[in-house]
């Protein structure tokens, strides 16, 4: 959700770069910011361009591929079947992105907690997926060619000491119990080392649904700081993932009114719950997943294999992301990181539970 965020007087080198970008000035406009690891604004100019502005973190050579990867992403023929918002300029000094803005489109974050994600909007998500994974890209810049970083093998045998020293309780906790784990070790290390033997295609590489904007019924992909070559597993199980984890978060939750605040509920009500929850997700899956194959035919008999351990790696990810800023390990994350986990040891055995079956 969008936050007025005041002012640019605070940031002169992105007002310069508007300026030499020919946009106008945002100085007197009523300026949003939307949350993200990235500082943003969104506004209309005093030239009346409805603009936002993505500025990068850091001046490090990350954000710097990080920022080509993005432009990778414009300059390929993928670009033009693929709905997004346009990349209207570009700052790479002060790695600032700038795009058309939006206006009135919601993210897929907002329609799935309203329970407006539909198995239409699943179904579009599907075919972006199948055109981007379809796309045969030319003059492929190193950056794209880098292979991915996640999941963080390294790290899975040990942290470095800046992250250990930077690391919350929750964080060092959750790492524990990673890499105690002797066979998710060897799972996600399996998983890695397998995507220097599968055929590699463009693909998003950071694919969640509060990726997606949705604005008079047509899916908007953003977000392409790390496309690149890649498994096309990823972005399908990231997919699958998210909705697995808001699935699981929501097995606290009643529809009935005799719930009292602070509840605890019982280890045969938790697995009813969360099949429920996992039931109640899985058409707008399967309307993906119908949607992806037949927009992309491939001969890739272990797709939703691999893309089930993918969907695996999304929730433990989910689990490590969420303990950045906690002392400790809740239990429906721990639950959602167990789902995942046995997803990852035996993904062939779970394709069809996930919505990734063969079609009938």
């Amino acid at each position: 959700m969008a936050m007025p965020a005041g002012t640019l007087a605070a940031n002169p080198e992105v007002v310069e770069a508007l300026s030499g970008l020919s946009f106008g000035s945002l100085g007197s406009a009523e300026i949003f910011s939307f949350p993200g690891r990235n500082d943003n604004w969104s506004g209309v100019t005093d030239e009346g361009h409805a603009i936002f502005v993505k500025q990068l973190a850091g001046k490090t050579p990350e954000s710097l591929a990080r920022f080509r990867r993005a432009l990778a992403f414009e300059r390929e023929a993928a670009a033009e079947r693929i709905p997004h918002p346009r990349l209207l300029g570009a700052d790479e000094k002060n790695r600032l992105l700038v795009f058309e803005l939006l206006e009135n489109a919601r993210s897929g974050n907002e329609l799935a907690a309203d329970d407006a994600f539909t198995p239409g909007i699943s179904q579009q998500v599907g075919e972006i997926l199948a055109a981007l994974h379809g796309a045969m890209p030319t003059g492929v810049p190193d950056v794209v060619d880098d292979p991915h970083p996640l999941p963080p093998v390294a790290e899975l045998r040990a942290l470095p000491l800046a992250a250990y020293l930077s690391a919350s309780g929750a964080s060092l906790q959750a790492w524990a119990m990673l890499q105690r784990d002797v066979p998710l070790v060897s799972a996600l290390t399996a998983l890695r080392e397998g995507e220097r033997t599968t055929p590699r295609v463009p693909g998003h590489g950071d694919f969640r649904l509060d990726q997606l904007l949705v604005q008079d019924a047509v899916v908007h992909l953003t977000d392409w700081e790390e496309f690149r070559l890649m498994d096309p597993a990823r972005d399908v199980g990231a997919y699958v993932g998210e909705w697995l984890y808001r699935a699981v978060l929501r097995i606290p939750v009643t529809d009935g009114a005799d719930t009292a605040f602070g509840q605890t509920l019982g280890h045969t009500e938790i697995l009813t719950r969360g099949q429920q929850e996992i039931s109640r997700v899985i058409p707008l899956v399967t309307a993906f997943w119908t949607a992806y194959r037949a927009h992309r035919r491939t001969a890739d008999p272990e797709l939703a294999t691999r893309a089930t351990a993918y969907a695996g790696w999304h929730l433990i990810d989910r689990l490590l992301a969420s303990t950045r800023e906690s002392a400790r390990l809740s239990a429906i994350v721990r639950a959602a990181a167990g789902i995942g986990r046995t997803a990852l040891l035996d993904p062939q055995r779970f394709t069809g539970a996930v919505g990734l079956g063969e079609q009938r």
